[in-house]
This record gives C-alpha cells, sequence and structure tokens, in this order.
C-alpha cells in the first residue's frame, strides 16, 4: 500500500518510541486506520496534521494507554 508521507512519518515516531504497526488500512478521505501490536483496538490516525505537536501527543496518547491510565 502507498501511504502518504504524513502516515510514514507518523509511523516512523510510533516506531521510535517503542510502538509496532501491524497493520495499515485506508478509510474514508485521509483516514488510516493502524492496528498496533501492543493494543488489542486499532486507532484511527489522519494524514492531515495542522498541529505541529500532534505527533508527539499521539506518542504520549499511546504511552498512556499502554500503563493503562488513559
Amino acid at each position: 500500500m502507498n501511504l502518504p508521507k504524513t502516515i510514514r512519518k507518523q509511523a516512523d515516531a510510533y516506531r521510535a518510541a517503542g510502538f509496532h504497526i501491524v497493520e495499515v488500512e485506508h478509510r474514508a478521505g485521509s483516514h488510516f486506520k493502524v492496528r498496533f501490536a501492543e493494543f488489542a483496538t486499532p486507532i484511527v490516525l489522519t494524514a492531515n496534521i495542522g498541529d505541529p505537536r500532534a505527533i508527539k501527543n499521539n506518542v504520549a496518547l499511546l504511552r498512556r494507554i499502554a500503563r493503562g491510565r488513559a
């Protein structure tokens, strides 16, 4: 699957934080359903990132979910 640059950039950031993407499924428009090895529930990401801190905020959210605090 040919992923947009912003999704590939997010995937690199999540991999660097220790989260492993298992599956990516294109949804409607610019949304992608991403399944991580660490979580049972998939997470929906968007290719339209307007906020420069969005990826860091998502990494922080994934860390909270992994600890069971979200």
